[in-house]
């Protein structure tokens, strides 16, 4: 009995930090467009981005590779159909396609992963 009070409060002292979570906010906001199929119009939209990271050595690595990231999310918004990016359901697709896109490309640049999230915090299509 005595053992298992003793062993408490190491058991607790022994528990790993929670993780460290930054926020990298994509300054200025994307506004890029997308084509509307039958009348080949374009339309627009303006997207507020922001990176859940681990680290702020991340922070810095998103503010270096910018110009990357920003091309990056704008071929991945130019591709989608005038009905994903109108439907809410498809948002967290596109928001998946993007972490993959620029999980790849920086860690391609970088030879580790630096994003945990990506979260649309503005979107507006017209």
């Amino acid at each position: 009995m005595l053992l298992i009070l003793f062993a408490l409060p190491n058991s607790q002292a022994e528990e790993a930090p929670p993780p460290e979570v930054h926020y990298y906010d994509l300054d200025p906001n994307i506004i890029t467009n997308y084509q509307k199929p039958p009348s080949r119009r374009l339309g627009f939209i303006t997207v507020d981005v922001q990176f859940q990271v681990s680290s702020v050595a991340n922070l810095d690595t998103l503010e270096y590779h910018k110009p990357l990231i920003e091309d990056a999310l704008i071929d991945v918004i130019n591709s989608q159909s005038e009905a994903d990016i109108k439907d809410r359901t498809k948002r967290k697709d596109i928001q998946a396609q993007i972490k993959v896109r620029l999980t790849a490309l920086l860690q391609e640049e970088t030879g580790a992963p630096v994003i945990e999230e990506v979260l649309f915090t503005k979107f507006i299509y017209q």
